[in-house]
């Protein structure tokens, strides 16, 4: 199927902090032959009405996401602050840092709504409950022998 038929539709992500997640599961990648789409999304977070299961994922911060690891594109994700490194943070300007960082807290992403469906187990779960029960035939409660003496 040519996915390249679904519309695209442009998401800015933001957070309030580094430490506060983006909010949503990642599925698929080159590696596992399925194109990168979202798997969940946790309410209440900054994905929240902005994301939806299911949803294909074309590019990530402008890189182009269909040829893209699942790894690669967590690590695209995670590390936004991650175009500091190899510049000299004593040597930065003020507002050049400021940039970055503010950079950080946003998550741009180009979407094709209800591109693919949430991967499911395809059986439901098997669900294990009491055995049977033991019959106990004791010898205390055998009682055949004569005159129903019980014996110890």
């Amino acid at each position: 199927m040519d996915y390249t038929l679904f519309p695209t539709v442009p998401v800015l992500l933001e957070r309030s902090s580094l430490d506060q997640s983006w909010g949503f599961r990642l599925q698929g990648g080159i590696d596992y032959r399925l194109p990168l789409s979202i798997k969940k999304v946790i309410a209440n977070s900054p994905s929240h009405n902005k994301l939806h299961p299911g949803d294909g994922i074309a590019s990530i911060e402008g890189q182009d996401a269909t040829t893209m690891k699942h790894e690669d594109a967590e690590n695209l994700i995670r590390d936004g602050i991650a175009s500091i490194e190899g510049q000299d943070a004593t040597t930065m300007k003020h507002e050049d840092a400021e940039n970055l960082i503010r950079n950080s807290l946003r998550l741009q992403l180009i979407l094709r709504r209800g591109q693919f469906t949430p991967i499911r187990p395809s059986r439901p779960p098997i669900k294990f409950g009491p055995g049977p029960q033991a019959h106990v035939n004791s010898a205390l409660y055998n009682t055949t022998t004569p005159n129903n003496y019980r014996r110890f």
